[in-house]
């Protein structure tokens, strides 16, 4: 018996720290497993201390002493009035902890701030490791925008030195292949360039695949609360013919146009996201906040490209509630006896990632859509849908045909395209569909090319049946004409080992495009 309360203490030690443990664990992936894993974080622990303090013993036996003597002697100074005043006291702090805790959080008051930056800084994003997080904080590496991947070209391609860019002498020059079959037009690539004053750069390349114009967009410069452009991830971008880019970013908090020249048009305050798109209307659409709560993201939001205002914010909720007899939204749920709730871990419940409106143009093509109606893609749930965005009512979905995807588009055969970004398969792949017979087909297989990005991406078809690829997390823009063959390939490399910066967005745009550009001091 004198045995069993010797190794009492070490035992009830381990179990109370494997108890949190598992608490931990808990609260970070569901708690469905509750009832198993608790009991077996306070035994395990309990085992393991157990052990250990066996290991320990036989050590310290060897020096004459008796380390189980020594744990014993927690039974007499357990009996003190002293221990269990310090231990109500500690009890004490800690409830008011938990309350105060509680408090913090419910109301987002200082310091919640500044534990949200410690979080969001050691979680990270880009999959860093904390080493890379202090290399990039301290703009030693870009490591936040480096993605690591081994490309291998066919023999038959020659690769030239991007030259024109003012990049930073720890980076190597971006390289491209361009074919002699190439199309004559213009190639905007928006990404992560490493310069010498700024992180971003959108970058225009002439028929030659010289650099023909540069723009350096940045959020560093906004005057309320943000992070770094170190912190941030470029993911929202388009053109005007009149030479204006829009940007937003991932993490971020503004959506900026910027002139043929690089100053700022307007700047709106709030978390833009994903995608930009232009419409033939003069306005654009977004993901982003409402016009009162520049915090929130979930939102579709249509904007004055002439003056920047929010013309109207659609909360995805707004759209759930108009639409009680389709549930396509809320399969990401845990459901319990009386309510489900949200899994928002790995992406939040729909993680929005595009909207595309359909171009007077092609409306003739989609017999049920009218000009206007939005084409908006999920990634969580796997799903794509058509949106009026007038009604809010869902004229057409598609869910489960791709995985992950991003940047479904209208097609000028009357089909919609998809980035099938097959994430953790290996390869992604362009499909399409047809909206009136729900059939699909790969229009292009990700195999053939080495093209895997199984986070963000882009794509655009071309007039003439080529196909323009962005693959962020390979650095990589490639294009194929309509045979399925690389005319133009762009690699946004970083070093000799295999690293490359991340590229969020690429376009073709023909060279009658721009009208009156401006002349720059």
């Amino acid at each position: 018996m004198r045995a069993f309360f010797s190794r009492l203490p070490l035992a009830l030690l381990g179990a109370f720290l494997g108890v949190i443990f598992q608490l931990v664990w808990l609260g970070n992936h569901g708690w469905d497993e509750a009832a198993v894993r608790i009991p077996t974080g306070a035994l395990g622990g309990g085992f393991i201390f157990w052990l250990l303090g066996e290991l320990l013993a036989r050590l310290v036996r060897r020096s004459g002493k008796d380390f189980w003597a020594g744990v014993a002697r927690f039974w007499p100074f357990v009996g003190r009035v002293a221990f269990w005043r310090g231990l109500m006291a500690g009890w004490l702090v800690l409830l008011i902890g938990i309350i105060v805790g509680l408090y913090v959080y419910a109301t987002r008051s200082w310091p919640y701030p500044i534990v949200q930056q410690m979080e969001s800084w050691f979680r990270g994003e880009g999959y860093t490791t904390l080493e890379e997080k202090l290399a990039n904080d301290l703009d030693l590496v870009p490591s936040r925008h480096l993605v690591t991947v081994d490309l291998k070209a066919p023999g038959d391609r020659v690769y030239k030195s991007l030259e024109g860019l003012p990049i930073r002498s720890r980076r190597l020059p971006p390289k491209y292949f361009l074919s002699p079959d190439a199309p004559k037009v213009y190639r905007v690539i928006f990404g992560a360039f490493d310069f010498d004053d700024k992180r971003y750069g959108v970058v225009l390349l002439g028929p030659d695949g010289k650099v023909k114009h540069i723009w350096k967009p940045t959020q560093e410069d906004v005057p309320w609360d943000h992070r770094d452009d170190g912190n941030v991830f470029p993911h929202g971008f388009d053109i005007g013919r009149d030479g204006s880019i829009y940007a937003a970013y991932d993490n971020g908090t503004s959506l900026t146009k910027y002139d043929w020249c690089g100053n700022i048009v307007w700047r709106l305050r709030g978390g833009f996201h994903h995608s930009v798109t232009l419409g033939d209307d003069g306005t654009l659409w977004v993901w982003g906040p409402t016009a009162d709560d520049p915090n929130r993201k979930d939102c579709l939001v249509q904007i004055d490209d002439a003056t920047g205002k929010i013309i109207k914010s659609i909360p995805l909720q707004s759209i759930i509630d108009a639409n009680p007899n389709i549930d396509i939204f809320s399969i990401r749920q845990l459901d319990e006896r009386n309510r489900s709730t949200w899994v928002v871990d790995g992406g939040g419940q729909w993680h929005p990632n595009d909207i595309d409106p359909l171009p007077k143009s092609l409306a003739h093509l989609y017999p049920g859509f009218k000009a206007g109606d939005l084409l908006v893609s999920l990634r969580s749930v796997d799903l794509v849908f058509v949106l009026d965005p007038n009604t809010l009512k869902v004229k057409w979905w598609r869910q489960g045909q791709v995985r992950r995807q991003h940047d479904p588009d209208w097609s000028r055969r009357g089909v919609i395209t998809v980035y099938d970004n097959n994430m953790h398969r290996d390869f992604s792949s362009i499909i399409e569909i047809d909206p009136k017979t729900y059939k699909s087909k790969v229009l292009l297989e990700g195999k053939k090319y080495n093209f895997y990005s199984h986070i963000q991406g882009k794509h655009q078809f071309l007039p003439d049946g080529g196909l323009l690829i962005t693959s962020p997390r390979q650095g990589r823009v490639f294009e194929v004409d309509n045979n399925g063959k690389v005319v133009f390939e762009f690699l946004n490399t970083y070093d000799d080992k295999n690293r490359f910066l991340n590229v969020s967005e690429a376009k073709i745009l023909p060279l009658n495009y721009f009208k009156e550009l401006p002349k720059c001091k």
